[in-house]
């Protein structure tokens, strides 16, 4: 008996024993179930098929079925006084005309993504098929003018709002200077100089008073029409430099409004000594700051009666109901601020981060650098920075142009960063740069493509739960820089000497009145213009560590740059982004652990598609993603140029290999998802010690997956 028992015991230690190593085994191979690589991965540019990535549901009805839109409370708002927050992207040159299956494709895809905007750019550039002109450069072609009025009705019935831009890139006769990149497309030039301006008024007349057969109204009347801007990335002040090298008719019409304004101006007369526009000039740093005074005071003045007449002409002459934006605020700096808070419904931005160089020839394909940096690991903030920096007290903030460009190792860092701030910073409007032909090519076409970019798509759906939806919390607590109209003058000649055609001089004023970099993810932030006192609402220390916002969901951690990371942790919202390779990274009730890697970089983001916490959520997209590339495309030895070897279709996926632990949360299915977001696998979901774990790699061949539960 004891002899049985004895076996009987051995026999249970042994299967005992067996299934322990089994079990330790299989947990070993369930850890190293993650594979690193790189897959074939083609977004396809034009489906619209239903699946589980699906945010058609945000845009709900035709726009502008309610009405027109207006601003209450600082904010846009729908004609039902509801708020709408916009989040879309950019047509240019001939992709603004799309033939018509091609528009209701296009509509129908940005509305899946969960875009609700398009702007409509550079098309006075060119005679068709690359822009609006007919042959002779007199009319609108009228074939192009079809496409247009297809495409904006289509986006209309999908619930997609229309930015029409009058002048971009249209060229004035006579306004050819070819040693003076900043004089293109009359920039400057255009502010003063008569005949451009009625050219500009012609222009506008003729797109926004053209009735729309498909809608049945003209673009000025169009409820669809959210916005317009009047003259894109503009300013007389932003080439004040510049103005001794104009030709001889164009600098004597800009000396005698110079003359004439000095005789309305006898306090300024004495201050510039009797010295000409010109020589002061060509001898700014010397100059005394009287006749600098006069020089800005003159600039500031002819450039808000410029602004203050074209919205006039506008608004009460062409009877436009959208916003009007007259120029992005950045441009001229200081003055900028006033002009557009004097005259425009709303406050413009545009950013880059690591816009490419072109040291010979300007945009050309073969001869351009970028840095090939990581916005996560600027300790100044990046972009995201000058954004607050020129936001009105009182006025919403639309950035109509935002990207960070291709071939950049880094693109997958744009939305996750970008989105979160704005939500936090209680933004308007977000618009990527930019969209168009070709489509489906399956592979990146250049810099500013969303069009064949896998990672500016598949994020997008992430980002409009961020800042559609959001699921990231506004901050409360503003700190606001005092700006009287009074100090906008002696600013300038503090600091106007900074001001360049695309280079603002506000972040100067903001470090004068003891700003910090970090103060854009502390707090919210913008200007007070009815202020009588030129200085911060209060001061705030700088970090010694970690950049948090006051409400907890965002931290940045970019002191060390090759070890910086920015995260995401909103109830709804979570996401890890930078060098997170070896790492693990706590987000609440769910820890990121990413295997090391070759640059250890990625962004991993979790966003509940339904808008609940992740805890509670039915569907939560999971995209996890790294670098993307063409086929074939070949890199310099210090990876800052392509030069014209941008490869072929398809494009190719960086597998991100990570282990994702969910705490106190309710069980759940995950399915890795196919390009077009249709699932295809469905993968493993494991305890451990309660919790439930995944594990995701290039084994899968995409770059997202969705979580569900019944």
């Amino acid at each position: 008996m004891k002899k049985l028992f004895l076996m009987t015991f051995i026999r249970f230690l042994l299967l005992t024993s067996i299934s322990f190593s089994l079990l330790i085994t299989a947990c070993r191979q369930n850890d190293k179930a993650r594979e690193y690589g790189w897959f074939d991965f083609t977004i396809p540019d034009l489906d619209s098929s239903a699946t589980v990535v699906d945010m058609s549901f945000l845009n709900q009805g035709i726009a502008g079925s309610s009405g027109c839109i207006t601003v209450k409370d600082g904010h846009f708002a729908d004609g039902n006084g509801n708020r709408v927050r916009f989040f879309g992207t950019n047509l240019t040159f001939g992709s603004c005309f799309p033939e018509k299956e091609i528009s209701t494709a296009l509509a129908a895809r940005l509305r899946k993504l969960g875009m609700n905007v398009m702007r409509f750019h550079h098309m006075d550039n060119q005679k068709a098929p690359g822009g609006i002109w007919d042959s002779a450069m007199k009319e609108f072609d009228a074939g192009q003018l079809d496409k247009l009025d297809w495409l904006v009705y289509q986006l209309k019935l999908h619930g997609i709002y229309s930015n029409i831009n009058t002048h971009v890139s249209g060229n004035y006769p006579g306004s050819n200077y070819p040693e003076i990149e900043q004089f293109n497309y009359g920039k400057g030039i255009d502010q003063f100089y008569r005949p451009y301006i009625e050219m500009q008024k012609e222009y506008a007349r003729k797109l926004l008073l053209h009735r729309n057969p498909y809608t049945g109204t003209n673009y000025a009347e169009e409820p669809a029409i959210a916005f317009v801007e009047v003259n894109n990335e503009n300013s007389l002040l932003s080439n004040w430099a510049l103005y001794p090298k104009l030709n001889d008719e164009h600098k004597a019409a800009l000396n005698d409004l110079w003359k004439n304004w000095l005789g309305r101006n006898p306090e300024m007369r004495r201050n510039a000594a009797g010295k000409d526009l010109m020589w002061i000039i060509s001898n700014y740093e010397s100059t005394p700051d009287g006749q600098k005074e006069a020089m800005w005071a003159f600039l500031v003045d002819t450039e808000m009666s410029y602004a203050k007449e074209m919205v006039d002409y506008f608004r009460n002459e062409l009877k436009v109901k959208a916003m009007i934006s007259e120029t992005q605020a950045s441009y001229s700096g200081v003055a900028g601020i006033l002009r557009e808070s004097s005259y425009a419904d709303y406050i413009d931005m545009h950013a880059y981060w690591e816009h490419p160089s072109f040291p010979g020839r300007s945009w050309s394909r073969t001869n351009w650098l970028i840095r090939n940096s990581s916005m996560v690991s600027d300790k100044k903030g990046g972009t995201l920075l000058r954004f607050g920096q020129h936001r009105v007290d009182g006025m919403p903030l639309a950035i109509s142009e935002y990207d960070h460009p291709a071939p950049s190792f880094f693109c997958a860092e744009m939305y996750p960063m970008l989105n979160s701030v704005s939500a936090f910073q209680d933004f308007d409007a977000i618009y990527q740069f930019a969209c168009g032909s070709p489509y489906n090519a399956g592979m990146i076409p250049g810099f500013f493509a969303l069009n064949g970019h896998p990672l500016k798509q598949v994020f997008v759906p992430a980002g409009a739960v961020i800042f559609r939806m959001g699921t990231v919390k506004p901050g409360e607590h503003y700190i606001k820089l005092g700006l009287p109209e009074g100090s906008v003058i002696s600013e300038l000649v503090k600091t106007g000497g900074r001001l360049r055609l695309h280079g603002t001089n506000m972040n100067y004023i903001w470090d004068e009145a003891g700003s910090e970099s970090a103060l854009t993810l502390l707090h919210p932030v913008s200007v007070d213009t009815d202020a009588t006192e030129l200085k911060l609402s209060e001061k705030t220390d700088k970090p010694e560590g970690t950049w948090i916002s006051e409400t907890g969901e965002i931290s940045w951690d970019n002191n060390d740059s090759i070890n910086a990371v920015f995260k995401v942790n909103a109830p709804a919202a979570r996401a890890a982004i930078g060098y997170i390779g070896g790492k693990n990274i706590d987000l609440g009730t769910v820890s990121v652990q990413m295997d090391t890697t070759t640059h250890n970089w990625a962004t991993i983001t979790l966003t509940s598609l339904d808008g609940k916490p992740l805890e509670e959520s039915s569907k939560v997209l999971l995209v996890a993603a790294g670098r993307v590339e063409n086929t074939g495309w070949k890199w310099d030895e210090k990876f800052t140029t392509l030069g014209g070897n941008w490869g072929k279709a398809p494009t190719r996926a960086e597998g991100i290999p990570a282990k994702l632990i969910f705490r106190d949360m309710d069980k759940f299915k995950v399915y890795a998802l196919d390009p077009a977001g249709k699932e295809i696998t469905e993968i493993d979901v494991r305890k451990e010690r309660g919790d439930q774990v995944l594990n995701i790699g290039a084994q899968y061949e995409t770059l997202w997956y969705i979580l569900t539960r019944e």
